[in-house]
C-alpha cells in the first residue's frame, strides 16, 4: 500500500494539434475502443489509488469539449482544465503553476499515450517516493546511430546506456518547480520534462516502462493502440 496517497498531482499535457494521426480534429478525441483517445488517459490516472488530482492541459478550442469529457467518463479527480502554451515544456509548466497546493509530487503523463496501465503509475510513484525523480523508459534494443542531415552516419552509439524515455514522469514538486523556475526563457530547448530537472543538478532515475504505453502519433500507432486496448480488455489485463 502506498502511503501519502493524497499528496499527487498528475499534470497531463494535452494541447498539441496531432495532425499527422490525420483527420479535422485533434487526435485526442479520436475514437479507441468506443471512448476517445484522451479519456483512456484519463481513466488509468483516475484508476490509480496513488493520483489524488488531474490537471489537463488543453488548447483554448476545445476546453469546453475536454470538460464534457471528464464529465461523460467520471474523471472526479480532475480539476478544471488549463490552457495550455505554445510549447509542451510550456504547457506543463503552466500545469504546474496551476496544481493545488498540497500537492507534494507532481506526475506528468502525456495525453496520447492511452495505454497507460494503472500498475505502472503506482510503480512511477513508489520509485519517485524513494528517489525524487524518476522516468519511465525502455532499454535501447537496436543499435542507434546519429547521422547528419545528408544521412550520413556521425556517431554509433553504445546501445548498453541508452534509453527510450515514456511517461510517466514524477517529481518531488520542489524539485521541478525550482528547475522550471531556472529554465524559463528556454523551456523549448528540453526535449521532455527530466531533462529539465536533470537541468537544475537533480539526479533522474530511469525505471522500466511498458513496451504497449506507446504514444500516438501517426495513423498506424492508433491501429497499434486499439489492439493493445482490445486484448487488454479481452484477457481483464494488460
Amino acid at each position: 500500500m502506498i502511503s501519502d496517497t493524497g499528496s499527487v498531482a498528475a499534470i497531463v499535457p494535452a494541447a498539441g494539434a496531432g495532425r499527422r494521426v490525420g483527420g479535422p480534429g485533434s487526435k485526442l478525441f479520436v475514437a479507441l475502443r468506443g471512448r476517445p483517445l484522451l479519456a483512456h488517459a484519463l481513466r488509468a490516472l483516475q484508476a490509480s489509488a496513488c493520483v489524488r488530482w488531474i490537471v489537463p492541459v488543453v488548447r483554448a478550442a476545445e476546453r469546453a469539449r475536454v470538460q464534457a469529457l471528464i464529465a461523460r467518463y467520471g474523471i472526479t479527480k480532475a480539476v478544471a482544465p488549463c490552457l495550455g502554451g505554445p510549447s509542451r515544456a510550456e504547457s506543463v509548466a503552466r500545469g504546474l503553476a496551476a496544481l493545488p497546493a498540497a500537492a507534494r509530487w507532481v506526475l506528468i503523463h502525456d495525453g496520447a499515450r492511452p495505454c497507460l496501465s494503472p500498475r505502472l503509475v503506482d510503480a512511477a510513484v513508489r520509485a519517485a517516493r524513494r528517489q525524487g525523480a524518476v522516468a519511465c523508459g525502455l532499454p535501447a534494443a537496436l543499435t542507434v546511430k546519429a547521422v547528419d542531415a545528408r544521412g550520413e552516419v556521425r556517431l554509433t552509439l553504445d546501445r548498453e546506456h541508452l534509453w527510450l524515455v515514456q511517461t510517466p514522469q514524477v517529481f518531488r514538486r520542489d524539485w521541478l518547480t525550482e528547475a522550471f523556475a531556472r529554465a524559463d526563457g528556454r523551456l523549448e530547448r528540453f526535449p521532455d520534462d527530466a531533462a529539465v530537472v536533470e537541468s537544475a543538478g537533480y539526479a533522474v532515475r530511469m525505471i522500466p516502462g511498458d513496451p504497449l504505453n506507446l504514444k500516438v502519433t501517426t495513423k498506424d500507432d492508433l491501429l497499434f493502440a486499439e489492439a493493445v486496448l482490445a486484448s487488454a480488455n479481452g484477457r481483464g489485463m494488460r
